[in-house]
């Protein structure tokens, strides 16, 4: 009487969908999910080499765990890097502001500026982030 079988990475390329599914609800407890036969094969090779070789150490768990897909929302947007001569054009209350990006700041109303915050302040009265009021960020102003 022998112990539950081992599946071996050298057997998955032979095996058809079924068995590969059968093999997922062994390895992994649940159904196999509705994927292609080539990403449950990948699946079931991760599984079978995560249970030889133990898996993910601690420093890559909280690494994953810190990543921007698992905190949605909270990873900080990576800043653009304007060009100078790029132009910058947003609409407020009806009227069109266009700002050009100079080397040192930038140009709005024949003015130059030093912050995109400070036009922002300027064309609206009120405190702006520059770049979320010039639609730079992922958020929408």
């Amino acid at each position: 009487m022998g112990g539950p079988r081992r599946l071996k990475l050298e057997q998955l390329d032979n095996l058809d969908v079924e068995h590969m599914k059968k093999e997922w609800a062994r390895l992994y407890g649940v159904p196999a999910p509705a994927l292609s036969a080539d990403l449950i094969r990948m699946g079931l090779a991760y599984r079978v080499q995560e249970k030889q070789q133990g898996g993910l150490d601690r420093a890559a768990l909280a690494f994953l765990k810190r990543s921007p897909e698992k905190q949605r929302g909270n990873a900080s947007q990576p800043r653009r890097k304007l060009a100078p001569g790029a132009r910058l054009v947003r609409d407020w209350h009806g009227t069109g502001h266009s700002v050009t990006v100079l080397e040192d700041g930038f140009e709005y109303d024949g003015r130059q500026w030093k912050s995109l915050s400070a036009i922002a302040g300027a064309i609206t009265g009120t405190k702006w982030n520059g770049p979320r009021f010039f639609g730079l960020t992922g958020s929408k102003p």
